[in-house]
Order: C-alpha cells, then sequence, then structure tokens
C-alpha cells in the first residue's frame, strides 16, 4: 500500500479534483497507441464510483471510452460513465488493491506527455489529413516559444525535418512539397520540447490558470528531466552489420552504446514489417552470429540495430535485407523484399539466373505481350518499352539494342529471361546475394519502421503457429521438473526496458512449461518496473489473473512489453508481495518464478525508494510457504540480493544469459 500511495503521489499530486472538465493547468495523460491513458484510485472491495481527471476535455462524442482493472478491459454494460461530473459507476465493486485505468481515443488538439528520443516532450494531436491539406493548425494550451527540436509523426512514421515545418508564431505546421499530401483519415501527432514553453493559454474555451505572460509553468512537476540520449539514428548510428559469405553476420557497435542504463540490440523483421526476433548484443564488441541458427523460414528479412535506454530514449540503424534461403541449391528471388513463387523454378544458365517471362514483367508492374509467331516477348510500363527473342542475345529497350549476358529462351515449355537485365531495363536495382543463392530486386527503397509501436507485438516468422521448442529450453523444463504436486505458480517479470529478449523466451518456452507440470495448476502474471519514477507509456504493475488456459497465458504475456525503468534498481520487492497475495487463498502449492536482470529497490538500504525490504518480503514467503525460484544475473548486487530469497524458500537459481532466443535453435 506504502508503494502504491507513492505511485498514487506521483501521478495525481497537486491535482483538483473537483467536478468538471480538466484546466489548462491539470496533469497530462501519456499514450498508448491511438490511446490516452488515466489512472484510477485502485479499488477497495467496497467503492462503486471512481472518479477520473484526463488532461483533455472528453465526451461521448469525441472519442471513445475504455475502462480496465488490472489490464483486462471490462465490458461497457459493467458501467456507466457520466461525463460532465467525470465519474465512473460500476455495477460492481472492484477487490481491494485493483489497479484501475481508462484510456480514451485521441482526437484533434488533445495533448499527452511523452519521452521521444530521449525529450520530454508534449504531444499535441492534429486535425486527420483530407487528402489535400499541406498546413495544419497546432491548438494547445501552452504558448510555444521556438520551432526548435519539434518532431512529427504520420501514421505511427516519424517525418523528416526536411519534410515539414513549424512557425512557433502562428502555430501551424506545413507539410512540404518533398512530401506527398497526407492521405485521408491519415493520423497525426506533433512534438514540441517541454523546454519551449512559456507560460499557457486559454484552451477549450476556458480561462487560462497562467496568463500568456507569466513565469514558465512545468508540465510534468512531479518528474524528472532526463539525460539527453545522444545515440544518433539512421545512417549515423554507430554500429553496423556485416553480412559474411559463409552465411553468417557480424554486429559491431561502438562506444557510443555501451554508456551504463544503454541497451542495444539486433532486430529482425519480416518481409511484412513485422517483429520475428530480438536479440541482445553486446556494445562494443563484434559478435557473429549464424543466419541458419536463428531459426526463420526461407524469406526475406529486415535486420536493424536499436540502442535504448531506460527513459525512453532510443536510436536505431537504417534496416537493411537479408535473404535467408534454407534450400541454397535452389535460386531465390525476391522483389521488393517479397520472395517469389514460379512455376518453373529459376535457373543458372552460364551465370546468369533466368526466371518465367510473365511472371517477372508483371510483378514489376509492366503490361506483357507475346507474339507466338515471332518468338518474341514484348513489355511496357511508363513510356518504355522492352522486346527479348527467343534465342537471341540482343534486346531492344525504347528501340536501343541491348546485348545480353544469356538469351531469353524456353525450358520445359515456359519462355525464360535473364532477371537482372529485365529488372534494370524497368528501373530496379539487383543485386546478387551469394551466401544464400538469391537475386534480390528493389524498384523503391523500402519503409521499415524501427519505432516503438511497429514492435510491440513480436510474431513467429511464417503464417502457422510456431512450433514450441523442447530440450532446447532449459531453464523452464528444469524448474517443471521439481514440481510434483498440482500448484498455484505467479511469474513475476521485471518488464523494463533492458528485459525485451528475456520476456521473449518466456513467451517462446511458457506452453511447453505448462504441459510439463502437473494437471490442476494455475498461472498468474505480475509484470513490474520501478514505482519512483513516472513511466509515459505504461503503468508500474501489470497484473493478470489465475488461469490455466495456456493459450491465454501466452495471450497476456504478449501484453507485456520492456519500457521504462530509469536507475538500476526496480520495485521486485513491491512485485513479489503482490505475487504473495494472490497467493495467499492458494489450496495448491504455492509458488513464484521471479525474472529480473537488475536488483531490487530495498528498504534497508533505501527506505526512501521501497516499501519492504529482503528481510520482510523473505519472512513474508516463508510465512506463505511459497517456494521462489528465480532467473536472475550469477554476479553483482542483484545476485547477492535474489540468492537469499531463494535459498530461504527452496527454489533454484538459474543464469540470465541461459535465457536467449539464440540457444532455442
Amino acid at each position: 500500500m506504502i508503494s502504491l500511495l507513492i505511485v498514487f503521489v506521483l501521478l495525481f499530486g497537486g491535482l483538483d479534483f473537483r467536478a468538471g472538465i480538466a484546466s489548462a493547468n491539470d496533469r497530462l495523460d501519456f499514450r498508448e497507441g491511438d490511446y490516452l491513458v488515466s489512472l484510477l484510485q485502485e479499488g477497495d472491495g467496497y467503492n462503486r464510483v471512481f472518479k477520473f481527471t484526463p488532461g483533455n476535455r472528453i465526451t461521448a462524442t469525441n472519442t471513445k471510452f475504455r475502462l480496465f482493472i488490472y489490464a483486462r478491459e471490462i465490458e461497457p454494460t459493467e458501467y456507466t460513465v457520466d461525463y460532465e461530473n467525470c465519474t465512473i459507476t460500476m455495477r460492481h465493486a472492484p477487490d481491494l488493491g485493483a489497479e484501475l485505468h481508462i484510456k480514451y481515443s485521441i482526437s484533434p488538439t488533445f495533448e499527452w506527455g511523452e519521452g521521444e528520443s530521449g525529450t520530454d516532450k508534449i504531444g499535441n494531436a492534429l486535425s486527420e489529413g483530407d487528402g489535400s491539406t499541406r498546413v495544419f493548425k497546432v491548438t494547445s494550451r501552452y504558448t510555444i516559444n521556438s520551432s526548435k527540436n519539434v518532431s512529427l509523426y504520420i501514421d505511427g512514421s516519424k517525418v523528416r525535418p526536411s519534410e515539414f515545418t513549424f512557425n512557433h508564431e502562428n502555430n501551424t505546421v506545413t507539410i512540404t512539397e518533398k512530401r506527398r499530401a497526407l492521405g485521408a483519415k491519415s493520423k497525426i501527432y506533433f512534438y514540441f520540447p517541454k523546454t519551449s514553453i512559456s507560460g499557457t493559454q486559454p484552451s477549450h474555451g476556458e480561462p487560462a490558470a497562467i496568463p500568456p505572460s507569466g513565469p514558465a509553468v512545468d508540465p510534468f512537476p512531479n518528474t524528472t528531466v532526463k539525460p539527453e540520449f545522444q545515440v544518433p539514428s539512421g545512417a549515423s548510428f554507430p554500429g553496423a552489420i556485416t553480412l559474411n559469405p559463409d552465411h553468417t553476420f557480424t554486429v559491431n557497435t561502438t562506444a557510443a552504446t555501451s554508456r551504463p542504463a544503454y541497451f542495444s540490440y539486433l532486430m529482425v523483421k519480416n518481409a511484412k514489417g513485422k517483429l520475428v526476433k530480438q536479440i541482445r548484443v553486446t556494445p562494443n564488441r563484434p559478435s557473429t552470429y549464424s543466419l541458419s541458427k536463428l531459426g526463420l523460414p526461407s524469406g526475406g528479412y529486415y535486420f536493424y540495430l536499436k540502442t535504448v535506454n531506460q527513459s525512453g530514449g532510443l536510436a536505431a540503424s537504417i534496416p537493411q535485407f537479408v535473404p535467408i534461403n534454407n534450400e541454397p541449391q535452389k535460386i531465390q528471388v525476391f522483389i521488393g523484399g517479397q520472395l517469389q513463387g514460379y512455376a518453373q523454378a529459376p535457373v543458372n544458365w552460364n551465370g546468369s539466373a533466368l526466371v518465367p517471362f510473365r511472371a517477372i514483367f508483371e510483378s514489376l508492374g509492366a503490361a506483357v505481350e507475346w507474339d507466338s509467331s515471332t518468338q518474341t516477348v514484348r513489355a511496357t510500363r511508363e513510356g518504355k518499352t522492352i522486346v527479348l527473342t527467343i534465342g537471341s542475345n540482343i534486346a531492344y529497350v525504347n528501340g536501343v539494342p541491348v546485348t545480353l549476358s544469356a538469351p531469353a529462351q524456353l525450358i520445359n515449355g515456359i519462355t525464360m529471361v535473364p532477371v537482372r537485365f529485365v529488372s534494370e531495363a524497368l528501373g530496379g536495382v539487383v543485386e546478387w546475394n551469394e551466401a544464400s543463392k538469391s537475386v534480390v530486386v528493389f524498384q523503391n527503397k523500402p519503409d521499415i519502421l524501427t519505432s516503438v509501436e511497429s514492435e510491440k507485438t513480436p510474431i513467429e516468422a511464417g503464417v502457422q503457429e510456431p512450433s514450441e521448442p523442447s530440450a532446447s529450453s532449459p531453464i523452464l523444463q528444469n524448474i517443471s521438473k521439481g514440481i510434483t504436486n498440482s500448484s498455484d505458480i505467479v511469474f513475476v517479470i521485471d518488464v523494463t526496458g533492458s528485459m525485451g529478449e528475456v520476456i521473449d523466451y518466456v513467451k517462446e518456452t511458457v506452453k511447453s512449461f505448462v504441459d510439463s507440470v502437473p494437471s490442476g495448476s494455475n498461472f498468474a502474471i505480475v509484470g513490474y518496473r520501478d514505482i519512483n519514477y513516472v513511466d509515459l507509456y505504461n503503468p508500474d504493475f501489470e497484473i493478470f489473473d489465475f488461469t490455466n488456459n495456456k493459450d491465454l497465458l501466452k495471450a497476456q504475456l504478449e501484453n507485456l512489453v520492456a519500457s521504462g525503468g530509469e536507475d538500476v534498481e526496480e520495485s521486485g520487492l513491491e512485485a513479489i508481495n503482490k505475487a504473495v497475495q494472490k497467493l495467499s487463498g492458494s489450496k495448491n502449492s504455492k509458488r513464484i518464478i521471479f525474472i529480473t536482470d537488475a536488483p531490487v529497490h530495498d528498504k534497508g538500504t533505501s527506505p526512501e525508494m521501497a516499501g519492504f525490504s529482503l528481510e520482510e518480503i523473505n519472512a513474508n514467503l516463508q510465512a506463505n510457504q511459497v517456494t521462489l525460484d528465480a532467473i536472475a544475473p550469477q554476479s553483482g548486487l542483484a545476485h547477492e540480493q535474489i540468492i537469499k530469497l531463494v535459498q530461504s524458500n527452496h527454489g533454484t537459481l538459474y543464469d540470465i544469459n541461459d535465457a536467449n532466443l539464440m540457444q532455442l535453435h
């Protein structure tokens, strides 16, 4: 309760809880996708009426309203909303300690707080695109005194600074002619730094709480200004991925990514731009990996490096295309990143790859004609005409003869043409990847997002449900061997920014773990961050109820996103205490699996940062007869703390370095 009170004071301290509409001086909500999130007071087991104080004026018509308890959405039939008085009345009182929050969809003029590129910024929703408008008005509660360090996102993608301008004197954003006009219904989010605010101004028809000429206003009075994130993105990112001829690749980042609380990853997305792998890499030291051991099906992938810190700063390299061929005796052809399938497989003719003529021309956007009497192929696109004749080494591009490296020819009754000539003649850039025996053709630069939003739902490559790892997932298997009775098991998982790969490891292995424990067992999840810092993206705790449905459990794990954290220690003791509370009524054997890469805040050594000491939590575990296993570091302060809990409660400590996705394949 002490820890929750700290959170409550941090988030809501200084607010005016009067009935009515939030004023310009109220707190800003934080964004989650296209929704804003506002936290409510926790349940006490009796109260059914809850006050909400959003940072924007919301009504039944200007937004979509959603209510959550412990991150589980509540059906609208279970509550009523009074928008005028900002209250929610529920049919049933939430349990004692239940964490409640609302989400409401972002509408034009809504504002929120967000850490963007490691800097405290204020987000503002502009009017949606209509297909032609290029000038948008910024309607803000704040007086903005500078056009520096602003940023713009359209449908989740960051806009290059050269493609828009911001005039702070008339508060307008202009999309330049370098970028095509926005599509209809495009979501446009504009960000300006907290440091550019000189005061507040009337907003939504309300009087300003502080005159525009008054002193500067801090829209985040309860948060600490974070140090500027120092790692650049794009072509300047301090690292590289090198593909090697032996079907391996080498990852190397420089010292710029190795600062304390910075974490670097290799990110792998499939051809559709969905995240399929995230691998923690050691900064400032080259590491070589086998492409085949990634366990990915044949196809096209995009690799990039990303460095993040626990304050929301992030930087990413430019994604590079990597073809993977698990059958190197067969030639693959990729166009625009997509693996092509042909009725007649591509063939190698004296060093030139030949493909069926109609398929290659049509995939490149050309119209095709076949003249059987002259054995001639004619293709046209955007004023360009290409003519090839079966058996001839000469082709014609707009009437100009070109010598071919291989003639068009019939193979198994199908006309085959050289893929390099055809692609380059139609404006494509062609590369031959020797390691994967692949032809790679791009007509346009691929647009692969590297934002947090684009990585929130990792999926396995391929369309079928991936098979669960078995002999290669030793940690959870070894834990399951020690469970001989039906048990109620709580996964207590650190979900701060450095834990992405470990969370993915648990996601991949949890189904086989559930299958291997005695029947009648139930499973719950407590995800935690740090109660001492406001995470603009995610709550301090994410708690899911017990279930024996392994698919539901995995779906709940999929909702966990590694984000936030500030200093090295996290609120692990508070999370364990919540897990013990969940287990207090269990009739089965009780077990906690504690997963973290960081030490915990301990009231015994830093009372101002924690609500519990190691000794108190240890006594609580023993009093409730809870076994505690841990996946944690094997050295350092975290090991010194956690080994005490493990050894005193009949558990085992496993090395977190073994919770590695690479070891699953």
